[in-house]
């Protein structure tokens, strides 16, 4: 396997030769300059104006395998540019394009095996020579290059691609230079059709386009004796439809090609079958072809093949040296990720303590500190397999969890890895924020995580910190602020930012949007994900399992709880909790199925939700009909939602939990009772929920706290308090965006009013303030009537508008017949 040359660097050098021979305009100069660049550097910048729009392609990595399988990859890139002026070797006419040139110099300047010498000759005399070697011409006699001469500097990319096939070209042996000549002929041939457009008269016999000593010796030896010669000459080059690549080439692909997978791109199966070609042709490093077939199979969800490539690849790796690139120590930290992607939760544990232990041999420190930090989240997330107090330092010792992160972070800052440190920093500051601790502290590790990844360039972390900072501002009571960061991101989201913290993000955001009802806007962000990372499994799953909850938000907002269950129940994973997430040994499931940890809890409270407002529609029904089946169905269903509560309250361990979720739990259970007729306990319960909510600034659950005791007093009868604390929170509920919850504050603030009425007109007093009390009366009417109307605009804008249009159709009707008798409605 040749080191560089191969026949695409070789279409690639006759670009470099049309360009030093002025054969391409002025114009068109900085296009071929930044075509050949991206492919040799395989950047990732985006075009910089329209002119490069077909630059888009090259700039992808896993891209670049066009060029190494066909040459009419370059072919809608060169058809836009036209030559500057016909070379006096060929007889191109000059309204003949890029792409004419390119074919003609390909067809009838490499003729033959004798060809590539001049060919080669001719590039080594673009090098910039150096002092020593002008030095050394001189003293030879021999001349120095013309001035009029483009000259390249071999510390240029285009130089030192130029050079390194210059040089290897004269280090090949005969036999060597053979091989090249054949995979070249079989690389030109599929463009045979587009040199006989342009020369159609020049050969007889299209069977012997490919070498011209065929061409000539057909007088002397026959058809038959040129057809035999072909045969035993070219035997390999008919037979042999690999791909040639150099080892250059395939060890640039490869590495691409697992960075590219590693933060969640999988390329689309035509350039994937193309790519294993490429590599089922070539020699690459055996641990890094089989890396990336790992990863491969990792992200497509084949669990059978991703076991096997990584045992093969610890076959590989176990005898290399510590801290190599694809080292054995770094092998069971990708076997416990795998495993806890695909549910191993017993066996993915062992395989990171093996990490630990590996690491901690080998004194590879950046390996302990990332395991560390996976084990700590690791408990907080599945607690029943191992607990924050369980875990151990760096050096073996025993680690509080409260200690983890501090730890980590100073360890990182004596080794200058600030990715170590920012990420640490991310999670003190989301454990922060799950525990209720005073949120200045969390936004302060955000402002010092966000420097730091500002700073030293972490752009893989940016997804995790507006993750965090959207969910920080969300708990915080600033709804927009949180969507404006999550929009900002899907705008300006850098190329290496991990496509699964992309996915979480476009998830929040479209939560957001959910619980504002804009259900249409949710569903586009999911949509505008890109396509190449969908290829994926787990972020599959993962927008699968957000579009299906908006949906079921949906339905449960528009009473449709049939459908809800449906969605909730049958097309969403039934598991459980995560924590209670039982160990699977078998491996028949295929990928991933657990849903995330934050959204599998939203699903569980709003299957509750959805049940209590079954039952809530069930007592409207019992009370326009006094059939006995609705006060069945209405009970049962609380009966359901009660027991489902209790299985989520169960399930979720209250050790680790997030005290939003808590209390989210304790809020839904108060809303039983008070449905059930428990006032008292829905009153003591909802206290406690108040006064914490309070101390841990959680203000969108504040708000419907207070909303939840407003509706209370006002059952009760307590007016005048309900309308103090609902006038505090509506202005504030306003600022979270989240529209039911303020349509639901507005509606009880309206009954409020229509009480504190009631009562002005049922109090018995003089003549002399019977005006007074009916403009009392006028005043609580026309307010209650307002209030309405923005219950009605915010339930319209949740989603909702239709299942309270006939209550509050009716309640206004109460108000206009009350009005009629006091004679009109104040304002």
């Amino acid at each position: 396997m040749r080191r560089f040359i191969s026949p695409g660097r070789i279409a690639l050098l006759t670009l470099v030769d049309m360009y030093c021979s002025e054969a391409v305009r002025d114009k068109d100069d900085d296009f071929i300059l930044e075509l050949i660049t991206c492919y040799v550097t395989d950047t990732y910048a985006r075009p910089t104006n329209q002119r490069q729009r077909y630059l888009s392609r090259w700039q992808r990595a896993f891209l670049s395998v066009d060029l190494l399988g066909h040459l009419h990859s370059l072919r809608p890139a060169l058809q836009r540019c036209f030559i500057a002026f016909a070379p006096p070797s060929t007889d191109v006419p000059l309204c003949a394009t890029l792409w004419d040139d390119l074919v003609a110099r390909l067809w009838l300047r490499l003729t033959s095996l004798d060809d590539l010498g001049p060919f080669f000759d001719q590039l080594g005399m673009y090098i910039a020579p150096t002092y020593a070697e002008l030095r050394a011409h001189r003293d030879l006699g021999i001349e120095d290059p013309p001035d009029d001469l483009l000259l390249l500097d071999r510390r240029s990319p285009l130089g030192l691609m130029v050079y390194q096939a210059h040089t290897e070209f004269q280090q090949l042996s005969f036999a060597h230079r053979c091989e090249l000549w054949e995979d070249f002929v079989r690389y030109r041939n599929p463009t045979r059709t587009d040199f006989k457009i342009l020369w159609p008269h020049d050969f007889g016999v299209d069977g012997l386009l490919f070498d011209a000593v065929l061409t000539q010796g057909q007088a002397d030896w026959g058809v038959a004796g040129t057809d035999a010669v072909a045969r035993v000459v070219f035997d390999r080059m008919i037979k042999d439809s690999s791909v040639s690549v150099s080892h250059d080439e395939t060890d640039k692909l490869v590495t691409l090609l697992i960075e590219r997978e590693r933060i969640g791109f999988r390329p689309a199966p035509i350039l994937r079958e193309a790519a294993d070609t490429v590599i089922q042709g070539a020699t690459p490093i055996p641990s890094q072809a089989t890396f990336y077939r790992l990863l491969d199979a990792w992200r497509m969800g084949d669990i059978n093949t991703a076991y096997d490539q990584l045992h093969r690849y610890f076959d590989l790796v176990s005898r290399q040296a510590p801290g190599a690139m694809y080292g054995y120590n770094v092998g069971p930290m990708n076997k416990g990720v795998i495993q806890r992607d695909f549910g191993e939760h017993s066996n993915d544990l062992l395989s990171m303590l093996d990490a630990v232990h590996a690491g901690r041999e080998a004194r590879d420190y950046n390996s302990l500190r990332f395991s560390l930090l996976w084990l700590y989240m690791y408990a907080r997330v599945l607690p029943r397999h191992i607990r924050p107090h369980q875990l151990q330092g760096l050096a073996g010792e025993a680690t509080d969890g409260r200690q983890v992160l501090p730890y980590v972070r100073d360890d990182a800052d004596a080794s200058q890895f600030h990715g170590h440190h920012a990420l640490a920093t991310l999670l003190e500051a989301r454990v922060a924020i799950s525990d209720g601790r005073p949120p200045l502290f969390a936004k302060t590790c955000l402002h010092e995580a966000g420097r730091r990844i500002v700073k030293h360039c972490e752009v893989t972390l940016e997804g995790q910190l507006t993750s965090t900072l959207m969910l920080f501002w969300d708990r915080m009571g600033y709804g927009p602020l949180a969507v404006v960061h999550g929009r900002v991101f899907m705008r300006t989201r850098h190329d290496g930012v991990p496509f699964d913290d992309a996915v979480r993000v476009a998830s929040r955001l479209a939560l957001q949007y959910a619980q504002n009802g804009q259900y249409k806007e949710a569903k586009a962000i999911m949509d505008q994900l890109n396509p190449e990372g969908l290829t994926s499994l787990k972020p599959q799953g993962m927008v699968r399992h957000v579009l299906t909850y908006v949906a079921a938000l949906q339905a449960v907002r528009s009473h449709q709880f049939d459908e809800a269950e449906d969605l909730l129940l049958r097309r969403l994973p039934t598991a459980g909790y995560p924590s209670c997430a039982s160990t699977r040994v078998d491996r028949q499931a295929q990928g991933p199925s657990q849903m995330d940890p934050d959204l599998a809890a939203q699903v569980a409270l709003l299957h509750v939700a959805s049940l209590t407002r079954r039952a809530a529609e069930g007592d409207e029904a019992d009370e326009e009909s006094t059939l006995v089946d609705s006060r069945v169905d209405t009970g049962g269903s609380l009966v359901i939602a009660r027991d489902a509560l209790d299985r989520f309250e169960a399930a979720y361990d209250k050790g680790v939990g997030d005290l939003h979720v808590l209390l989210q739990i304790s809020l839904a259970r108060a809303t039983l009772y008070a449905r059930a007729g428990r006032g008292l306990r829905a009153v003591t319960l909802l206290l406690h929920t108040l006064q914490a909510c309070l101390r841990r600034r959680y203000h969108v659950l504040l708000w419907e706290t207070v909303g939840a005791v407003a509706r209370l007093l006002v059952a009760e009868g307590e007016f005048r308090a309900a309308r103090t604390l609902l006038s505090l929170a509506l202005p504030r509920s306003l600022e979270t965006a989240h529209a039911e919850t303020s349509a639901e504050l507005y509606q009880s603030l309206a009954d409020a009013c229509m009480g504190l009425a009631g009562e002005e007109a049922e109090s018995s007093s003089a003549k002399s303030t019977q005006l007074k009390r009916s403009t009392r009366v006028k005043q609580h009417m026309g307010r209650a009537w307002w209030y309405l109307g923005q219950a009605q605009t915010c339930f319209d804008r949740a989603g909702s508008g239709r299942t309270v249009a006939q209550e509050i159709s009716m309640k206004r009707q109460m108000i206009l017949s009350v009005a009629q008798q006091v004679g009109g409605v104040g304002k």
